[in-house]
């Protein structure tokens, strides 16, 4: 019996050592792992370059005249009769430019005239006369008054550049300029903004209108003037808010008030500069800065000092060299 649990045993150990792959999986082969080919970057860059650079201001302005005169009725509640001039004719001073509607102003203001010499033959005879006398001379004084404010003239020979849009029947209101006449041979250029730049007196500009260029000079800025220049024309010369700018050989003979001008003037000239896009430097605190691929084409920081600059380009002084390849992005 002894014999027979011990064979049995013995079996057992055997059916479970043949069969233990079923209870224990075999390892599984470990794969390498998956590979990521990584692509070059690319930059997009800008190369430094030798050239001649200028530092250069440019404003817009535009033609004007030193001597005008703008009309205006002195009155408001009155209607127009009739503007006698448009915008371009030549009139002379004296010229009647318009006039309000004034009804039977002008016959009333006759008939009181003849009231007045009549008045005038008695006025000695007794004091009552005397005061009837006053008394239509001031009525006749108000009629004129009234007729004078009602028409506008001319208070100079020269170009109207301006007329008001009125229609008859139109109001008016007072002081609003109706016709402004100019001097059309005593042009200049004025330029005025909230962010003058430094235009310096007596410098050299180009003016140009037109498309085409023409030598000036800058006669006023809002500090200074030309001695003299201007001294017939006050209210120009204490323009504290303005630049102006003479023709140097003469008006062009197509000018017109109104017309844009550009002025520009050149402060400084560097020629054989390092020149490279001024939005490619970069500032941090009192650190000036750009970046360039180096001869590995990788990404560096390197400082710059800068120089003169205009609208797009600036000159690097120091930092960079011609041919070096700044990092656009």
């Amino acid at each position: 019996m002894k014999f027979k649990l011990i064979k049995a045993a013995v079996s057992a150990a055997l059916v479970l050592s043949m069969t233990g792959c079923y209870f224990f999986p075999a390892e599984e082969e470990l794969l390498e792992p998956p590979t990521v080919a990584v692509e070059d970057v690319a930059y997009s860059t800008y190369t430094a370059r030798i050239k001649t650079i200028e530092d250069k201001i440019t404003a817009s302005g535009y033609v004007t005249s030193k001597h005008e005169y703008e009309a205006s009725f002195p009155e408001s509640g009155g209607t127009i009769k009739k503007i006698y001039v448009t915008p371009g004719q030549f009139v002379e001073e004296g010229e009647l430019l318009a006039e309000l509607d004034t009804g039977d102003l002008e016959y009333l203001t006759e008939q009181q005239r003849l009231i007045v010499r009549k008045a005038a033959l008695t006025a000695n005879s007794s004091q009552s006369a005397m005061l009837d006398y006053e008394m239509e001379q001031n009525t006749l004084k108000e009629y004129e008054r009234r007729l004078a404010n009602s028409r506008l003239y001319a208070e100079m020979s020269g170009q109207v550049c301006f007329t008001e849009s009125l229609k008859p029947g139109s109001s008016v209101t007072a002081y609003k300029t109706i016709v402004k006449i100019v001097d059309p041979e005593n042009l200049f250029i004025k330029y005025t903004s909230n962010s003058l730049k430094a235009f310096r007196l007596n410098a050299e500009v180009t003016i140009t209108v037109g498309g085409e260029d023409y030598p000036g000079y800058v006669s006023k800025t809002p500090t200074d003037v030309i001695e003299g220049l201007y001294d017939e024309y006050p209210a120009l010369a204490e323009d504290t808010e303005s630049i102006f700018c003479e023709f140097t050989d003469g008006l062009p003979s197509f000018l017109t008030i109104g017309t844009v001008a550009d002025i520009s003037a050149v402060s400084a000239v560097h020629e054989n500069a390092v020149v490279i896009s001024k939005n490619l430097v970069k500032t941090d605190g009192d650190r000036t800065y750009v970046t360039i691929l180096d001869e590995n084409e990788n990404k560096k920081e390197v400082d710059v000092v800068t120089g003169i600059q205009n609208a797009t380009e600036i000159e690097i002084v120091s930092g960079l060299n011609a041919g070096d390849k700044v990092v656009v992005r």
